[in-house]
């Protein structure tokens, strides 16, 4: 029986392993989201390969038990879903300060067990850094989904449909995952005061396997995970002349001026398409070919450039930040603050208080 159970764990290990480092080297090489997506893979895998290692040397892998993974994961689920935004994305910045912690603690770790290793005291050392690493992992790991899950919320209309399909299944595995962690931390505490067997960790783990091999299923299955860029159109995909689209390019520019359709909130490629009289899938090339934008980021830049204008005239002064935002056509505090930040590289307050 262990061992079909052994099979499923190291399985789950080795596929989700495997998918993480492909898209891990693909979202390295094209700066992409799911870079992220990879690091979410990995850092499941790395906790069955864990158990995996300790059942199989037991009495040699005390270096193994606390290294915490959880730290790896839970920023990654962030970060994912903040760089597969629309409004969000800002071609991916490697945030190195959110995984410190991961860094620091599984080195401090190491240090711990390379110099007490020997000594008496070492197994009452070692459960008490288990309740610091388990208390830390607590808070971190429910900071960061209630964050994720907040961003999800906010800009639910600014992402693909497969991966808005993929973050609330990712939301609910994480949550569930969450749920069962806790069960067994406090059972671990309270009845086995950390001396629980492995092999009660097998149900955990088969779960979480099973989560892999769904996971890795979801990125093969649809390949728009992984193909759906949201960069610049290549002109290969999309036939148009150069001088058709700087012409359609000079006219977008015109109305966009003298009509300024970005001041209603409700705008889309579609009805903007319409105004110019293009079609949405012309417009949005050329959008993307010579403003190296989609159409969010586009018409986002716009209404900064519009706030901009009315924080420099003295008229506007008595005027509410947010009531500004409100008239030149954001519908959202949050998404305001980040496009004004990513344009002028100053929050909405600063630049007006300069």
């Amino acid at each position: 029986m262990y061992n079909i159970i052994n099979f499923v764990i190291s399985f789950g290990a080795i596929q989700g392993l495997i998918i993480g480092v492909f898209l891990l080297i693909k979202g390295c090489k094209l700066k992409e989201d799911f870079f992220y997506l990879a690091l979410i893979l990995i850092g499941f895998a790395a906790i069955l390969g864990r158990v995996l290692i300790i059942g199989i040397f037991e009495n040699q892998s005390g270096f193994f038990i606390n290294l915490n993974f959880i730290l790896l994961i839970s920023p990654a689920f962030y970060f994912y879903a903040k760089e597969s935004s629309r409004d969000t994305k800002s071609h991916l910045k490697f945030n190195y300060l959110h995984y410190l912690p991961f860094l620091i603690i599984n080195f401090g770790y190491l240090l711990f067990n390379v110099s007490l290793k020997n000594s008496i005291d070492y197994q009452t050392h070692q459960i008490n850094i288990i309740k610091v690493n388990d208390g830390f992992s607590i808070i971190y790991f429910s900071i960061y989904l209630y964050l994720t899950y907040k961003i999800i919320r906010e800009h639910k209309s600014s992402y693909t449909k497969a991966v808005y399909q993929l973050l609330n299944q990712l939301t609910f595995i994480f949550f569930g995952f969450f749920v069962i962690w806790l069960i067994y931390i406090f059972v671990e505490w309270i009845y086995f005061y950390y001396t629980m067997e492995l092999t009660f960790y097998y149900p955990m783990m088969v779960i979480l396997a099973v989560i892999l091999y769904y996971l890795s299923l979801q990125v093969i299955l649809k390949k728009q995970i992984l193909f759906d860029f949201q960069g610049v159109t290549k002109r290969k995909t999309f036939i148009l002349e150069e001088t058709d689209s700087k012409k359609i390019l000079d006219t977008l520019t015109l109305f966009m001026e003298e009509k300024k359709p970005f001041l209603d909130s409700d705008i889309s490629l579609i009805t903007l398409a319409d105004s110019v009289g293009v079609n949405p899938k012309t417009l949005s090339f050329v959008i993307n070919e010579h403003m190296h934008k989609n159409f969010n980021h586009y018409i986002n830049d716009w209404r900064v450039e519009e706030v901009k204008k009315r924080l420099d005239d003295k008229a506007y002064d008595h005027f509410k930040m947010l009531s500004i935002a409100f008239d030149c056509g954001f519908n959202s505090k949050s998404t305001f603050n980040l496009a004004f930040k990513k344009a002028t590289g100053l929050s909405p307050s600063e630049y007006r208080n300069r």
